[in-house]
């Protein structure tokens, strides 16, 4: 604890501030002033993007089955453009192997009644029975 500097107590644990000058004093003489409290420190929280696993991926051969799917439609890609609402460079690029988004992949879906997307293969992290305790070894993988 500090000395008051109005009366002199040892009990000083505040601040006013009294006649333009911040001084530290004790209970009893922050009445003669205005008592200053210490800014609030805001913490800044650092953004971390979450990382979603995705929780469908696009077939590797989605412009195939797309260009497959028109192609029995007998349909040009102009005419597949027209009918969902889109491009026909859209189109053309898709068939070439651009990946569209995901709202684009859900029309083409739709029109076609096809399934582009597949869940990823969960991957399984090997236990051993016989260890109890988790060691370095366990989560390090030794090229």
């Amino acid at each position: 604890m500090t000395e008051c500097k109005i009366c002199g107590s040892k009990k000083a644990n505040r601040k006013a501030k009294i006649e333009g000058a911040i001084l530290t004093v004790c209970e009893e003489c922050v009445r003669f002033g205005q008592e200053v409290k210490p800014p609030e420190v805001k913490t800044v929280k650092k953004y971390v993007p979450k990382i979603e696993e995705p929780r469908e991926i696009l077939k590797p051969n989605f412009n195939e089955i797309i260009r497959n799917s028109r192609e029995k439609m007998k349909l040009k890609q102009e005419d597949l453009a027209k009918k969902i609402n889109e491009k026909s460079s859209t189109i053309k690029r898709i068939e070439e192997g651009w990946e569209p988004p995901s709202k684009l992949i859900r029309k083409l879906e739709k029109f076609f009644n096809i399934k582009l997307t597949e869940k990823p293969e969960e991957k399984t992290l090997k236990t051993k029975a016989d260890k109890k305790k988790l060691t370095i070894g366990d989560i390090i993988e030794i090229r």
